[in-house]
């Protein structure tokens, strides 16, 4: 192997593909990386055997070949390089890879690519295709509402359904409930329900960029992988089985109170009631009143706060709690100018939606307070 690359675009791909390496993995060649020239260029993969990630880096390719080398020396090491065309070969015999960039003359010691799993590979036509930043949209608001708890898998994942002519995001820890749904061309017959883990499409989310605006989604014919494919990019992540819970049921058909105000209002003022909160269980209690809407903490060896706001209210009034990081993880990803509350009842989960549109929506539990 021997071909040219740039070090910055080395650097980025590296930066990319590395995330996918396990870190405290018994079998040495997983905490490596695997790089192998092809056409398009050179070809960085790692994997932990759960999620895969491949990119693909523009370069001057004089002989094919393929290697692997420790994943995290290589990244740290050309992310020192100055910005000079680096060549990279390869001494097949010894598996040591020969780096000249610069006035820098590096071997680096490899294991023979041979021992490196084999890469899924797609083996079913593409699902879907949509907006790429739309879907890195979808996956901040619902990843977050995700269990991180592994004694209940199904709920450490995101539930992706293909139905129709819409791609539906849902994600619940028990406590919380966050829906997003997107529209497609056209799905595929019959629908699609996965699971795919929270934190492998966080991986597909930070992939996102200008370079990269489309992502096609393809799920294997064994029905056990999915692919999310961009114009350099490929992140493959193994299902989880399972079957996710009935999360339809949870949402509310009506309200009997509705409460609009702006969102960057309210969520400055629940940060800044939830930092009297921290030690009172985190709870904020929401409260509306003559077309009011007050917030309120109150901690006993702390102190208390309480903040009125002016707000649009529509219904009964309304006295409820919440754990204040739920509602502002919400507030933080809504993308919206105006919220809306919707409540019924203090016992009753509450809903956040973003005003003048439907194709999002949190729900919170409430917390069992005293008023």
């Amino acid at each position: 192997m021997k071909c040219t690359v740039s070090p910055s675009a080395l650097g980025a791909a590296l930066s990319l593909v590395s995330r996918a390496v396990s870190p405290r993995s018994t079998l040495p060649i997983l905490s490596n990386v695997l790089l192998e020239t092809t056409d398009a260029g050179l070809r960085l993969s790692a994997t932990n055997l759960d999620l895969t990630i491949t990119a693909t880096v523009a370069a001057e390719v004089d002989t094919e070949g393929r290697t692997t080398v420790p994943a995290r020396l290589l990244t740290d090491y050309v992310a020192s390089l100055a910005e000079a065309p680096c060549q990279i070969e390869l001494e097949p015999q010894t598996q040591v890879l020969r780096l000249r960039c610069g006035s820098h003359r590096t071997n680096i010691h490899g294991i023979d690519a041979v021992e490196f799993p084999p890469l899924p590979t797609r083996d079913a036509e593409t699902t879907v295709e949509l907006d790429a930043a739309d879907l890195e949209s979808a996956i901040g608001q619902t990843a977050l509402a995700a269990s991180g708890d592994e004694a209940r898998p199904v709920l450490t994942g995101v539930l992706l359904q293909l139905d129709g002519d819409r791609l539906t995001l849902a994600a619940t820890d028990g406590h919380r409930l966050a829906v997003r749904t997107l529209p497609i061309e056209k799905g595929p017959e019959p629908a699609v329900s996965v699971i795919v883990p929270a934190r492998h499409l966080a991986e597909v989310a930070r992939a996102v960029n200008a370079g990269r605006p489309r992502v096609a989604v393809t799920l294997s014919g064994a029905r056990n992988q999915l692919f999310f494919t961009m114009r350099d990019v490929e992140i493959s992540s193994r299902l989880i089985e399972g079957n996710y819970p009935n999360y339809a049921q949870v949402i509310p058909a009506d309200s009997t109170t509705k409460v609009t105000l702006p969102a960057t209002t309210l969520l400055r003022e629940t940060r800044t009631a939830s930092v009297l909160a921290k030690d009172a269980a985190n709870v904020v209690r929401f409260s509306t009143h003559e077309g009011m809407l007050t917030l309120t903490t109150q901690t006993a060896e702390v102190g208390d706060d309480e903040a009125p706001l002016t707000a649009e209210v529509n219904g009964d009034d309304v006295q409820i709690a919440f754990n204040a990081k739920y509602v502002l993880d919400a507030l933080g990803v809504v993308d919206a100018e105006k919220v809306e509350l919707a409540f019924n009842g203090p016992l009753s989960p509450g809903v956040i939606r973003p005003v003048g549109r439907d194709d999002y929506l949190y729900i919170v539990m409430p917390v069992r307070v005293p008023m």
